[in-house]
């Protein structure tokens, strides 16, 4: 290189000209790069317009939530009240207990009811009377605040063992009790166990308490007799309880439906 004709001020303008373009590129790539990220944007969103719902729908189902709905469960007597006992010794209180806990089971299960019982146990050892049991019953169903209250009963005579049959009990100034005891007495009557003795409801001064003084919509039971053989043994048995147990809570499931049409 010929070092007399290097010219530096020529060299130098040239590598500040260099620079300055370097600088000028720099700023351009600088400027572009948020057109760039928001053009993509765009597109993406755009290309994606159509699917956006569907894609949603697929990766995340829509769950539909149940509305609790309280069930007060009222297993009949208890304790040292035994109510009706059959020839064999067979006491209504526990066949009332075992199919009340199989069917509040059913309920709790299945996620949309709430279940309540008066009793869930055979201890009732702070209540001195009967006419002290019912008012209790009926103050658990007031203050949980029940949608629907079942009590639930076995029969007797004293006229004869032949009498049989299932009868469902109602408030006869509460269409809605009316209802609810339709269901329940024709999902028994539908398990084909026993005599179908219809729907009853109560006349002036033979009023059932639990059903007369309720404020939530009920009904009681009376799954059978115990004075009957073939009542006792199919009340009795496992199978007849879960039997039982399952007709009320489809019966319940169906009231409820019903209800909210």
């Amino acid at each position: 290189m010929d070092h007399n004709n290097f010219d530096l001020n020529a060299r130098r303008k040239l590598l500040h000209e260099r620079k300055r373009q370097r600088q000028k590129r720099f700023r351009i790539i600088i400027l572009s790069i948020p057109l760039l990220i928001l053009s993509i944007t765009i597109t993406v969103i755009m290309l994606n317009r159509n699917n956006t719902v569907a894609t949603f729908n697929l990766a995340i189902p829509k769950v539909e939530e149940k509305e609790i709905y309280t069930v007060c469960l009222d297993p009949g007597h208890g304790d040292w009240d035994y109510g009706a006992i059959s020839p064999n010794g067979t006491a209504e209180k526990d066949i009332t207990l075992a199919i009340s806990l199989k069917l509040g089971k059913l309920l709790e299960e299945d996620g949309s009811f709430k279940v309540i019982y008066t009793r869930a146990t055979d201890t009732m050892d702070w209540i001195e009377t009967s006419n002290d049991s019912l008012k209790e019953r009926i103050k658990i169903s007031k203050l949980c605040n029940a949608d629907i209250f079942v009590s639930i009963h076995c029969n007797y005579s004293s006229d004869s063992n032949d009498v049989s049959g299932v009868e469902t009990w109602y408030n006869p100034s509460n269409d809605s009790s009316l209802n609810l005891a339709k269901y329940l007495q024709q999902a028994l009557i539908d398990l084909d166990y026993t005599t179908n003795r219809g729907l009853k409801s109560y006349v002036p001064g033979e009023e059932l308490a639990v059903l007369e003084l309720n404020t939530s919509t009920s009904a009681l039971i009376e799954l059978g007799f115990l004075t009957n053989s073939s009542d006792e043994k199919y009340l009795t048995s496992d199978l007849g309880q879960s039997n039982c147990a399952n007709a009320l809570y489809n019966a319940i499931v169906e009231y409820r439906a019903d209800t909210n049409e």
